[in-house]
């Protein structure tokens, strides 16, 4: 009972109050906003990993503390997208401010919080969608094809190839559906970082800084899981939902993964040749409009370490 009774008390002691309470006004004040104004969400998210972050590196018994007053608040506005982004917030608040403790470099906190994320997003839209919240994406999908059919058909171009050409679609969209979460969950991270590490650091929380990006490096083995999904995309149907589920997205995240690459490799090569800031300019669009080269060149980077020749 001595030892119970002692821990209590060590913990409540550890509790920044003064921390604590303006932590949890911060985050009830977020979710009071989102709640009454949804179309603040885009403003205030990037931010409201702030409090949080702050707590988990600060004082951890503080964060769980103000981590039960937020959700409990939250639950009390009966809002299931608000509390399943607010949980979410909370989780990438530790993972930020976890990786913040370890001196991890910047750009591997992008990686790993956006790979956290992208599971634990997806996962909550599975849950959302079993607890019926949100209605199943083959079934919005088949809604928005029957109306771009009705389209057709009341304008009297309805053909057989248009109809199957409308229903691969939708198949293709569908299935590719978590690539584009994972690309907004990457989105949201870099915003997150970019906006949050310079307050951050007028608290005093240690935080890393970008490397400049000719200095990105993936690792290897990234072109080798790329070069082994594209070849078994090459034996999967479209009847195999499941894998060519996983196989589709799983290319569609490595494909923007290397062309990051591509274009570290050439920010290096406009440095080195101390070209003109326009011709760097143009050299990227260039790397837009061209995707499959720049998947190449960055590939080739990957690979061979193109950056070295580049240098010498």
């Amino acid at each position: 009972m001595f030892k119970l009774d002692w821990e209590v008390k060590n913990l409540s002691f550890k509790v920044d109050i003064k921390a604590t309470i303006i932590a949890t006004l911060a985050l009830v004040l977020s979710v009071v906003v989102m709640n009454f104004a949804p179309y603040l969400v885009i403003i205030i998210l990037p931010f409201i990993t702030i409090p949080g972050t702050i707590l988990w590196y600060r004082s951890k018994p503080s964060f769980f503390v103000t981590v039960v007053v937020t959700l409990c608040a939250t639950v009390l506005f009966n809002n299931m997208f608000l509390l399943t982004a607010m949980t979410l917030m909370v989780f990438m608040s530790v993972f930020i401010g976890q990786l913040l403790l370890e001196r991890t470099s910047k750009e591997r906190i992008l990686y790993l919080v956006t790979s956290f994320m992208s599971i634990l997003t997806i996962g909550s839209v599975l849950i959302l969608q079993i607890t019926g919240n949100i209605p199943l994406t083959s079934k919005l999908f088949s809604q928005y094809q029957d109306v771009l059919m009705s389209y057709f058909q009341m304008s009297g171009n309805l053909t057989t190839e248009i109809e199957e050409a409308l229903r691969v679609s939708m198949e293709i969209l569908q299935v590719s559906i978590p690539g584009y979460i994972i690309l907004w969950v990457f989105v949201l991270v870099l915003v997150n970082l970019l906006v949050t590490f310079p307050i951050l650091r007028k608290f005093k929380v240690a935080t890393p800084v970008f490397r400049p990006l000719f200095m990105w490096q993936i690792n290897r083995s990234v072109a080798f899981v790329f070069v082994i999904t594209v070849l078994v995309s090459l034996f999967v149907s479209k009847e195999n939902v499941v894998m060519y589920g996983i196989v589709t997205n799983l290319q569609f995240v490595l494909e923007w993964v290397i062309f990051i690459q591509a274009l570290s490799l050439f920010h290096l090569y406009v440095k080195v040749k101390k070209l003109p800031i326009i011709v760097g300019v143009l050299i990227f669009v260039m790397a837009f409009i061209f995707k499959p080269f720049a998947y190449l060149f960055g590939l080739m980077d990957i690979w061979f370490n193109l950056k070295q020749r580049i240098k010498k």
